[in-house]
Order: C-alpha cells, then structure tokens, then sequence
C-alpha cells in the first residue's frame, strides 16, 4: 500500500505536492546551511585536533573565550545541520541559538581571534538570510 506521505522528506509535506516558490526556497537554504555547518564543525574539530602546525592554529593557545567558541561550535553544529537537513523546527532553533552563542563569544573574545569575528559576520548574515526568507514564505502563503 503506497502513501502519499514520505517520511524522508517530511518538510516537503504530501509527495508530489507543489510547494510554493519562497517555501521552497528556505527548504533549500536550510540544506545549503546544514551543509555550511558540518563543513564549520569539520573545521572546528580539525582545531581541536591540531591538524595544523602554527601559533594561531594551536587550540590550546587560544583565549578562553576562542575555545569556548570552538567547543560550542564542534558540539552544537552538527546536530543543529542535521535538524536543518531534515526541515524540523527543532534543527531551526537550535541553529538559532548556536548561532546567537556564537556571536556573542566571538564579539566578546579578546585580541587574536581575527577569524572569529569574520565567523561572526557570517552568522549574521546567515541569521538576516533566513530571517528574509521565511518573512517571504510567510507573505507569500497568506495569499
């Protein structure tokens, strides 16, 4: 017995129905994003690893506030990418509150962590990119 209903892709709704065009777009940004952090968590590990060589690179020579955000985003973005990947709410707020986090600690992280504030202004920007998207979906389906 086939059902319309495909549990894979869940935030599509019934298969083969037509989403509308800003919906569909902010399924496919929620994908381009998860996709964004699991690449963010690889590099986050990679820090805490100390894959590369360098002073700057050194985890352990990072301000506490640097770690703390390394951490955080080792630990939180994979499981807010897969949140996002599947369309679930859940994946949404956790990226939303990750990336809040992190912004605050990258703001507020002391001298030396360049790099973080770049990752910073990302998030903001990915915060304002979304924040646009789902205001068109939401105009978009009242009509």
């Amino acid at each position: 017995m086939s059902s319309p209903y495909d549990p894979i892709d869940a935030s599509r709704g019934p298969a083969g129905a037509e989403m509308p065009l800003w919906q569909s777009r902010v399924v496919l940004y929620l994908r381009l994003l998860a996709g964004f952090l699991l690449v963010k968590t690889v590099y986050s590990w990679t820090l805490i690893c100390g894959v590369w060589d360098g002073e700057t690179s050194r985890f352990e020579m990072l301000s506490l506030a640097a770690q703390s955000a390394v951490i955080w985003a080792a630990i939180m973005n994979p499981v807010a990418a897969v949140g996002l990947w599947l369309g679930a709410s859940w994946g949404v707020v956790l990226w939303l509150v990750t990336a809040l986090v992190q912004i605050a600690i990258n703001a507020n992280a002391p001298e030396g962590v360049g790099r973080l504030m770049i990752v910073a202004g990302i998030e903001t920007v990915l915060v304002a990119v979304y924040a646009f998207l789902t205001y068109k979906a939401a105009r978009e389906s009242e009509g």
